[in-house]
């Protein structure tokens, strides 16, 4: 299952709400592998913690990012951080 932020909400600025963590949460509860995309940043991950996330897909965050390397890495340590 994959679950989508819109362009739209991202590009005015809407953020990840209780609403979008409640039902991810949801769907992981119904026994769903969740995969989480749509402007995902870095410091959007703790959001998601204790929510068994299948996938997060943070294409822009590390495409555009000055060190593209570096910021998959810092994805990498956030994720094994969070969830192990």
């Amino acid at each position: 299952m994959v679950y989508h932020r819109s362009r739209d909400a991202q590009a005015a600025g809407v953020a990840w709400s209780e609403a979008d963590i409640s039902a991810i949460k949801r769907l992981s509860d119904m026994g769903f592998k969740v995969t989480v995309t749509g402007g995902l940043a870095l410091e959007d991950l703790p959001l998601f913690a204790g929510i068994p996330v299948h996938v997060f897909i943070a294409g822009r965050s590390i495409r555009d990012a000055a060190s593209p390397v570096e910021a998959a890495r810092q994805f990498k340590r956030s994720i094994a951080q969070l969830w192990g």
